[in-house]
């Protein structure tokens, strides 16, 4: 009675599931099909401009599955670690095998052997073994590589080999993916991202991340000292630029003026330059004079706020012209005097002669809008980037190794032969681009048949 096939234990089958290839696919397909999805849906945005796009039920439906932060949900992290144990387990189920073969090659070209390899030559040569192992032993130094000497049954075996790095360049690419994965875990579950907008002169110390559902508190505090925006003369903006303060303990630790694509990093985590807007209404400028050129002051006007000028009546700023019928920037104000009715006119910025013919016992000069601004910051943190980058250098190095290089082979048999001379059989394989080693097997076969002649 045939013995009866032992049954696998519980850590065998859960061995056996980690080391599947078609978890790895599987695992592989969702994450693409999920990388997808969040590329088309807009991630982190907030929630008034999801409810524009969706129905109630959908939205809902779509933010219990956190698919508006989807690369920070509980199920993106469970297939990111899910495919690093997968690929983990696969590696070392499958590298002690290719150790072994490299740690111990097939140094003896036995006939079994020599039957499979496509490269082979075989010719006599008169003298001693010994003599022609040592002859050939230095050609194959000189064409190919040093190679190892075995003695066994009377015959001589050479075998050298190159390119055995090229064996482990598909696990240097494991590992290169592993490390990534393992930097986006760690960038998933320790980092954040998120977009504040400070006012100038005002600051913040914590910053709403991840859709706006909770805030992070940076432990320091980000001022925004000022901020202006360079133009093209077509007045399309050029460049967004922030002045920044860090302060940290009651002291200003960093001071950096920022541009788009040059951040500020402080203690691991990095100010974006993202946007820009006005925070607030802007006020308008309005120096006043006597007709005779005698100033008075400077009024700061606030968008449609009436303000008092003692004996001459109330004066509020109604409307902004950016190029008043071509001359160029105005304010539409309206002048309200005791005992007359509202008046309103244009006054044109840098031009108070113009204002001086209205004829009125005071002239006004617009002196432009003073608008404050905020700057937008993306704000990020991200400990894992430097693993990441570092599984990006070795996968790399794991593709030239795996694609570039190749475990190149090349035996020598010598044994007697029955008529007195030494029978030499000559062979070589490679493990990829043999096109290429043909014909540097038969540089090799050239070289070594050209020894001791």
């Amino acid at each position: 009675m045939a013995d009866e096939k032992r049954a696998a234990s519980p850590m065998d089958r859960v061995w056996d599931f980690f080391i599947s290839v078609k978890l790895a696919i599987v695992t592989l397909i969702i994450l693409a099909i999920a990388s997808i999805f969040g590329t088309v849906v807009e991630q982190n945005q907030p929630p008034e401009k999801y409810h524009q796009i969706y129905e109630d039920w959908a939205f809902a439906l779509m933010d219990r599955l956190s698919l508006f932060d989807m690369y920070h949900s509980w199920w993106f992290l469970l297939l990111l670690v899910l495919f690093t144990v997968n690929l983990t387990c696969c590696t070392l189920d499958r590298f002690p095998k290719v150790l072994k073969v490299v740690r111990n090659p097939r140094t003896k070209l036995d006939e079994n052997l020599e039957k499979t390899l496509s490269l082979a030559d075989r010719w006599k040569r008169k003298g001693s073994l010994q003599d022609w192992a040592s002859k050939y032993s230095e050609a194959l130094s000189a064409s190919f590589a040093k190679p190892k000497v075995t003695e066994e049954g009377g015959e001589v075996h050479l075998y050298a080999e190159t390119g055995v790095a090229s064996r482990f360049g598909v696990y240097v690419t494991h590992l290169s993916i592993i490390i990534i994965f393992i930097g986006a875990i760690v960038g998933n579950v320790l980092g954040f991202k998120g977009y504040v907008n400070i006012p100038e002169g005002e600051s913040v110390s914590q910053v709403p991340v991840r859709g706006g559902n909770r805030m992070q508190d940076l432990g320091f505090t980000v001022q925004c000292n000022s901020f202006r925006v360079e133009t093209y003369p077509s007045g399309q903006p050029k460049a967004y630029i922030s002045d920044l303060s860090v302060i940290d303990g009651g002291r200003e630790a960093l001071r950096q003026t920022i541009v788009v694509n040059d951040p500020l990093r402080y203690k691991g985590i990095w100010f974006y330059q993202s946007s820009y807007g006005q925070a607030g209404g802007a006020t308008a400028r309005l120096s006043v004079s006597r007709t005779d050129g005698t100033p008075i002051g400077t009024l700061s006007l606030p968008p449609n706020e009436p303000m008092r000028i003692d004996g001459y009546g109330t004066i509020r700023g109604v409307n902004y012209d950016q190029n008043f019928q071509g001359i160029g920037p105005a304010l539409e104000v309206v002048v309200e005097k005791p005992g007359q009715r509202e008046a309103s006119f244009w006054v044109l910025q840098g031009r108070p002669d113009l204002d001086r013919q209205r004829k009125d016992s005071l002239v006004f000069d617009f002196g432009g809008l003073n608008a404050k601004m905020y700057t937008g910051l993306q704000v990020a943190m991200d400990p894992g980037v430097n693993i990441v980058w570092l599984g990006c250098a070795l996968m790399v190095v794991g593709i030239i190794m795996a694609f570039f290089l190749s475990h190149q082979r090349v035996w020598v048999r010598l044994s007697p032969a029955p008529d007195g001379r030494v029978e030499v059989v000559l062979a070589g394989s490679a493990s990829r681009n043999r096109l290429a080693f043909d014909k540097k097997f038969e540089k090799i076969q050239s070289g070594v048949k050209a020894a001791g002649q």
